[in-house]
């Protein structure tokens, strides 16, 4: 009987500490923002707001409908940015210069501490569903494209305004025209950005595939540390360009840039501000798709309907991201190692380097072209020309070629065939 009981006190010893672990472990990993919640959203996105088109009339509805959203939080304070853009667009065969209107939704958390730093977090909420000036609609009513990351983003507002100490301040933006030439995100800066925001992170087209992360082309110290957070959750890095040849100062006009870098985050990277862009889908090289082949973004194909079909997980790969954003942003380190974007302190990136390089390839390829001559040389000889010889003191002194013409200058007769003097008369 002792034995029995000695056993089942030792079976419980071993197993209590894996109870409690996982306990711990099932705390840990537990999202404040429930999937079902966004799941709900983004359907109420997709009915309510079919029609999210930049610089038409029904922007402006849908943002007014987004705010109400984000307005159920007494602790955020809730904008609508309407901004003018003058465009010079194609016309026929000439060009013509038009102002043009569409809106942002900004927010920020009404705990503002002037003594903390602030996280910016943005996305994009427009679609392609009507005709506007940049081409026609294509009935697009982008629930994958923007719809999952709206959601996503205002339900992050809510939690986050929640807290009641956070580490840093919030703000949050949706931002219109995107697509069109990031528009939204220009406006959004011009107006609203300031030196207190350390971090920008934007959220582009999560649910699908892999979960990537980006932060610039080049190395830097928040780089490396999100790097470490996002290898525990199981995010991949974006693959970059390059980390050597070019100098990354500005990002808009990269005739190089990939799809981490066309949205909104190049704005801000450009405007010298640390960011991470969360991105969804699977990558080879510069590619980019939902599920390999499988890519509706931006098309009819984007639907709600669709999202469910395609992409199962979706809900809770929105609700995964969510959770790394609140637990990357309510880390200390953060505002020690958010410096600035790779472009205000350059890494592997000086002038000097691309020219060197350049040069040394020039040398190279003239060398190869030297030693590529020189083996035609051999291999297909040129015919070679008769020669022309003196004899000073007659043939008879000189030893003399066959193929060579002789010139005698002493004797003035011709001693054989092959004597040829063009003094003779």
């Amino acid at each position: 009987m002792k034995k029995i009981f000695a056993f089942i006190i030792a079976v419980c010893l071993i197993l209590a500490p894996i109870v409690t672990v996982n306990t711990v472990k099932a705390e840990e990993v537990k999202n404040y923002i429930a999937s079902e919640a966004i799941d709900n959203l983004i359907k109420e996105i997709c009915d309510g707001l079919k029609d999210r088109t930049s610089f038409t009339d029904a922007i402006g509805l849908a943002a007014e409908k987004l705010a109400s959203y984000l307005s159920e939080s007494e602790n955020l304070n809730v904008d609508i940015q309407h901004f003018k853009k003058t465009v010079t667009l194609p016309q026929g065969l000439a060009y013509v210069t038009k102002e043009l209107e569409s809106d942002n939704i900004v927010a920020s958390v009404k705990n503002f501490d002037s003594n903390k730093k602030t996280i910016l977090i943005t996305t994009n909420f427009a679609n392609h569903y009507s005709d506007n000036d940049f081409g026609k609609g294509v009935k697009a009513e982008g629930a994958l494209g923007t719809a999952a990351t709206t959601a996503l983003t205002i339900e992050l507002a809510k939690y986050l305004a929640s807290l009641e100490n956070p580490e840093y301040n919030y703000k949050f933006a949706l931002f219109s025209g995107t697509d069109e030439g990031n528009f939204g995100s220009e406006a959004y800066k011009d107006k609203y950005l300031d030196g207190d925001v350390i971090l920008v992170i934007n959220l582009e087209r999560l649910g699908c595939g892999y979960t990537y992360y980006y932060t610039d082309e080049v190395r830097t110290a928040h780089g490396d540390f999100i790097k470490t957070v996002a290898s525990r959750a199981g995010y991949k890095e974006f693959p970059t360009v390059g980390r050597v040849l070019l100098d990354y100062s500005t990002v808009d006009d990269l005739p190089y840039s990939h799809y981490a870098m066309r949205g909104d985050i190049s704005t801000f990277l450009s405007a010298g501000k640390s960011c991470l862009e969360l991105i969804g889908g699977e990558f080879n090289g510069l590619g980019d798709s939902e599920r390999s082949s499988v890519y509706v973004t931006n098309t009819s194909k984007d639907t709600y309907e669709a999202l469910v079909k395609n992409h199962i997980a979706y809900a809770d790969k929105l609700s995964n991201a969510g959770q790394f954003v609140i637990n990357l942003t309510s880390k200390a380190e953060l505002k020690d190692v958010c410096l600035g974007a790779a472009t205000s302190y350059k890494i592997f990136t000086k002038g000097w380097i691309a020219y060197v390089i350049c040069l040394g390839i020039i040398v190279i390829l003239i060398l190869i072209m030297i030693l590529v001559l020189q083996s035609f040389e051999k291999k297909y000889p040129l015919p070679t020309a008769p020669k022309v010889k003196i004899a000073v003191f007659g043939k008879e002194f000189e030893d003399f070629k066959e193929n060579e013409i002789v010139v005698d200058i002493k004797h003035n007769e011709k001693t054989n065939d092959n004597d040829v003097n063009p003094f003779d008369v």
